[in-house]
């Protein structure tokens, strides 16, 4: 998978900006404060429609303008796309090939990236919703479709808390909700089961080749909505195992429920817990176990989708190499140039922080100025110009799209929140 071009029309501080991305690295350097990071979340916002940072439609516009462009030269196994984004106050307009897009499961899957930032360095020490959005996003990339039943479960979720908080409780109806939470809630959580089940062996070689090979590093599903740890393996084997816990529950919480006003039931509430032969890593890891932990998952989620599924996803490395220390920072970078292929974006503000001499083009940013400073090696060919002329414009509009429809406001987990409804049981 390739970004073979990209082009941005005032986005955030960007007015104008052209790239041809190199097809293994590529550098953004400059200052805090120019529009590094703004380059990343373009490219992220084009593949997620969603922004992994706090944002509204509004503040991604540039100031004093009406609406963003983002537009992308995509080349995903020989088979050659143009996604375009429009964004506006109101909503985002989606463009594929120039077509309307109407269906997120139609463009989901046409640019794949794995996100890195400073923010995923505490990952564990977070809230839950971190961890959960860590898993959620994995599962996304390797299979699409999954942020369609993640906003089916979330839609179903809203609905039974609007009734629980009305005066006056519609019982066939809250019934009616129930099955459907069951039904969704189980399949959200068989598919987080399975996820672990092959991710597991991947952290586990990851973690020791990053660390020590003395120890064991799991990863473990935490069920927070039962009183005790159910048995996983049996829950990994007989879906309905999952129903019946999820249907055993709601019934035994809803006066709790009625009371609260909000479900406290269901895969918006579990976690991920991190263990070293089998001692907690919020707990007892060392600030270097814990961020080799975190560098683990990362590359693990990679290996994991090369390995399992025979594709490169586009990594955004956003000023990571600043949270790392300098063995570590090392193993990233050996690990970069170890991989056959895979594009990758780097932001950074001390270019000596990035451990790369060949394959790569380095950019820099000015206060939302981008300037290439020159290929270094086997630079893009010619047949990287996807994207010719003119910012394509001339695609049929689609209706403005607001919050509530299938993409005017994309799954949780696809940007800063995750699957979770309830913060007031986070912890």
């Amino acid at each position: 998978m390739l970004l073979k071009a990209l082009r941005l029309r005032d986005f955030r501080n960007i007015e104008s900006a052209t790239l041809e991305p190199h097809e293994r690295f590529n550098v953004f350097t400059g200052h805090n404060g120019q529009g590094k990071t703004n380059l990343l979340e373009a490219i992220y916002l084009l593949g997620a429609v969603k922004s992994f940072r706090p944002q509204t439609n509004a503040t991604l516009v540039r100031f004093d303008q009406k609406q963003a462009v983002l537009e992308a030269g995509v080349d995903r196994g020989g088979s050659e796309r143009i996604v375009k984004i429009e964004i506006h106050e109101r909503g985002k307009k989606i463009f594929l090939n120039n077509n309307p897009v109407r269906n997120l499961t139609d463009f989901f899957g046409t640019l794949n990236v794995v996100m890195f930032g400073p923010e995923d360095i505490s990952l564990l020490k977070g809230s839950p919703g971190e961890r959960r959005r860590f898993i959620d996003r994995a599962i996304f990339n390797a299979h699409p479709a999954y942020a369609t039943e993640v906003a089916g479960y979330e839609d179903i979720l809203a609905q039974r808390n609007a009734l629980l908080k009305a005066p006056s409780l519609d019982r066939t109806l809250l019934s009616v909700y129930d099955e459907q939470l069951i039904q969704a809630g189980a399949d959200l959580v068989a598919r987080r089961l399975d996820f672990l089940d092959h991710f597991q062996p991947v952290l586990e070689r990851t973690f020791g080749e990053i660390f020590d090979t003395s120890f064991v590093a799991e990863l473990t599903y935490q069920v927070r909505w039962l009183d005790t740890q159910p048995d996983l393996e049996s829950w990994r084997a007989d879906r309905f195992e999952i129903e019946r816990a999820l249907a055993t529950r709601l019934s035994q919480t809803a006066g709790e429920e009625r009371d609260r006003g909000h479900t406290v039931v269901g895969p918006h509430r579990d976690d991920l817990r991190a263990t070293l032969n089998s001692l907690d890593v919020r707990e007892f890891a060392s600030q270097g176990q814990h961020r080799a932990f975190v560098l683990a998952m990362k590359i693990g989620e990679i290996t994991y989708l090369e390995e399992r599924y025979h594709f490169a996803p586009i990594l955004l490395l956003d000023d990571v190499s600043s949270e790392l220390d300098r063995e570590r920072n090392r193993f990233l970078f050996d690990f970069l140039r170890g991989r056959d292929e895979g594009q990758v974006f780097i932001t950074t503000t001390h270019r000596d922080y990035i451990l790369l001499d060949e394959d790569l083009k380095v950019f820099d940013v000015d206060g939302g100025e981008v300037t290439e400073r020159g290929a270094v090696e086997n630079p893009v060919d010619e047949s990287a110009q996807m994207i010719s002329g003119p910012m394509v414009t001339g695609s049929a509009p689609v209706e403005d799209l607001t919050p509530g429809v299938p993409f005017g406001d994309p799954v949780s987990f696809l940007g800063t929140g995750a699957l979770d409804e309830d913060t007031s049981e986070e912890e």
